[in-house]
């Protein structure tokens, strides 16, 4: 929708993210054929800095966020748009981007836009939280946040298996629960932004159980 006939992706990260569900989501993204984006959210504003993930992985951002256009209801120009915006876990990065207000307005632009798709795992669904969107959606999470997000979501801890994904229809979002079940959400933005076939195109050549 917002890059002429491009499907594109923006994946959010920071100093602190799980590598896991950032890299795992990138790459399956890739392989579908989705153009992919991956915005530095730390402070610093430099885009060429890499960020230190929670297990020290390093990762080269294309961009920080802050040199990307911020997409509007006002702005005629829809090509600021991503088809999905997508929210890594690990505690320290989701801290992060929970207290960046230009998260929160990123956030915010594609939550409005119909027919954007936000995603979120392990502590992902705390940065939508922090920017005030999708009140009372079912998500999960990773346990270890459901506290922080139990009165705010309709919150689901009745998921696992292939099931392990939760998509709230009206909110037009994907949550999982962590790094294990990262492919099983990547697969599943596939198949929402690219149809079934060409979901199933990406996964049988992974060997995925």
């Amino acid at each position: 929708m917002t890059g002429g006939n491009k499907t594109r992706a923006l994946v959010l990260v920071a100093d602190g993210t799980e590598e896991m569900e950032a890299v795992i989501t990138i790459d399956v993204l890739v392989r579908a054929g989705i153009e992919v984006t991956i915005a530095n959210t730390n402070p610093s504003e430099s885009s060429a800095e890499s960020i230190k993930c929670s297990r020290g992985v390093r990762i080269v951002p294309d961009t920080h966020l802050s040199a990307l256009p911020l997409p509007t209801p006002a702005d005629p120009d829809t090509s600021f748009y991503y088809d999905v915006l997508m929210v890594p876990g690990g505690g320290p990065g989701a801290q992060t981007m929970a207290a960046s207000t230009l998260v929160h307005q990123w956030v915010q632009a594609h939550y409005a836009k119909p027919g954007v798709l936000l995603a979120a795992v392990c502590a992902g669904p705390t940065v939508l939280k922090a920017a005030g969107v999708a009140q009372g959606a079912q998500v999960t999470s990773h346990p270890s946040v459901r506290d922080q997000l139990k009165d705010y979501f309709e919150y689901r801890d009745d998921v696992k298996g292939h099931e392990i994904v939760v998509k709230d229809e009206k909110a037009q979002l994907l949550t999982s629960r962590g790094p294990g079940s990262t492919f099983e959400l990547a697969l599943r933005i596939v198949e929402e932004l690219k149809g079934k076939d060409v979901m199933e195109s990406v996964r049988a050549p992974m060997m995925f159980p």
